[in-house]
């Protein structure tokens, strides 16, 4: 009864980056190459056959929205999930309801999954036969690196599409656009800001814009943006930065940067992230791209890992600094993830693989080689 009395919602009141959130693929920002006539965005919006695609890429770059334009243009029901509240038994009903949908002659739906790399694996494996078949079309969003997240078996069935940080001009476009949208202008030294600390985060950039809008409105004596509001005390990391810090101190160790990765380490610390994680981190660094040949900065990544979490901060900082130079230092080599994820892919194809005679416990192994002992030796 109440939909009776609602009025249609004023759009100033949603949130900017809602606002700016593009409502066709062609509208889409800073990633024209998927976007071509040939990339995978148009094959995928035009094709009749299901698909699986997981965008890979960091926060803001639009993955989320491309997700549901794709279904948008397919005509087909959009599903949003999240991997942490995905179950078993859910993924089943869709699968269900996918097949239901097809022997009715209705395209299959989208399937969104967000944060797909914290799928844990029988999650995984319960989607393998409904992406195989084709029951649903399935766009997943991560983060972080799929190839390590999510398994092998998945790997294959799946398309892993990377979504590259949004540049500084398209983010200033975006920043120009909304605020004609808002009918205010702005200082090339506010937009310049912005665009300094979005780190190519399209999702960010609006948010700062969208708070020194209201900062602006507020004092009524101008319709020109001149200065962003000041930003609170720091009470805790947030999503975005977590990230973004967190790339840029791996990227700096691993383009053997030892000042830069310092800096980074520096400011993760001060914004208030878990040394834990970091430590972490620096573990994962040292086999990924450190590897075989200086297998001992693992060992030095694994009793740092120990002693953060027995010491705690702020003795912490230094432990953490003196292994993030170490391996900003180190020879690089990325020899152990490069045989392992190939391998894992090329054994995902294999089907029922046979050890060799040679390489064999079985008993019928044994007595082939074994010959007993003859009376008199």
């Amino acid at each position: 009864m109440d939909e009776l009395f609602q009025q249609e919602l004023d759009p100033r009141r949603l949130p900017l980056a809602v606002r700016m959130r593009p409502t066709s693929l062609n509208q889409v920002r800073g990633h024209a190459a998927l976007q071509a006539p040939d990339g995978v965005l148009a094959r995928v919006a035009k094709g009749q056959v299901p698909f699986a695609l997981v965008f890979a890429g960091p926060p803001g770059v639009g993955k989320t929205t491309i997700g549901s334009l794709i279904a948008a243009e397919r005509k087909a029901k959009y599903i949003p999930l999240s991997a942490t509240t995905l179950g078993v038994k859910e993924i089943k009903e869709l699968a269900f309801d996918g097949e239901r949908r097809r022997n009715l002659g209705e395209i299959e739906p989208v399937c969104f999954i967000d944060e797909i790399h914290r799928l844990s694996r029988t999650q995984q494996d319960a989607l393998l036969k409904p992406v195989e078949e084709g029951f649903f079309s399935l766009v997943g969003a991560t983060t972080e690196n799929p190839y390590i997240a999510l398994s092998p078996a998945l790997l294959s069935r799946i398309e892993v599409v990377r979504l590259a940080p949004l540049t500084d001009e398209v983010v200033r476009a975006l920043l120009l656009e909304a605020t004609q949208l808002e009918e205010l202008a702005i200082d090339d030294e506010v937009i310049a800001s912005i665009i300094s600390h979005a780190n190519g985060d399209a999702r960010s950039a609006l948010g700062m814009l969208q708070r020194a809008i209201e900062v602006t409105k507020h004092r009524g004596k101008s319709n020109r943006i001149s200065s962003l509001p000041s930003p609170p005390e720091s009470v805790g990391i947030d999503r975005s930065s977590h990230y973004e810090m967190t790339s840029a101190l791996i990227k700096s160790m691993r383009a053997s940067d030892p000042a830069g990765a310092i800096d980074w380490l520096a400011h993760l610390l001060v914004a208030g992230e878990d040394p834990r994680f970091i430590a972490r981190r620096l573990v994962i660094f040292a086999a990924e791209d450190v590897g075989p040949e200086n297998l001992a900065t693992l060992l030095y990544a694994n009793a740092a890992l120990t002693s953060v979490e027995k010491i705690g901060m702020p003795e912490s900082r230094i432990i953490l600094a003196a292994v993030v130079l170490r391996l900003a230092e180190a020879p690089k080599s990325r020899r152990a993830i490069d045989a392992i994820d190939a391998a894992m892919i090329s054994a995902s194809k294999g089907q029922h693989a046979r050890v060799p005679e040679h390489l064999r416990g079985t008993i019928s192994h044994i007595e082939a080689h074994y010959r007993p002992p003859i009376e008199g030796d």
